[in-house]
């Protein structure tokens, strides 16, 4: 991946996270996980694109605790079983592979 679109993957995670001002609050957000060859994550798609897929693995977690994953080309997909969450909102997930 080059520099360009790691900047523009980060700027879309940064736009997606409301930063809080204390730093208590700093410390429960979870930077996100570059994936590596033969990591396996599930999750729903908050976005993706020929070559990037950003998973988000905690679905039912509020936005500071949510954790990212991200995949690049090549990685595989396939469907996974639906999350449901305490308060009863589902969400469709996929498994994704890093080859």
């Amino acid at each position: 991946m080059n520099c360009a679109s790691t900047v523009v993957v980060l700027g879309y995670l940064a736009a997606m996270l409301s930063f809080p001002a204390d730093a208590a609050n700093l410390q429960a957000y979870k930077p996100p996980i570059e994936a590596k060859i033969n990591d396996v994550a599930t999750g729903t798609v908050a976005r993706q694109d020929a070559k990037t897929l950003i998973l988000n693995t905690t679905p039912c977690s509020g936005d500071r605790e949510k954790q990212i994953v991200i995949f690049h080309y090549p990685f595989e997909t396939k469907p996974a079983a639906p999350a449901t969450c305490p308060g009863g909102k589902t969400f469709q997930q996929v498994t994704a592979n890093q080859k």
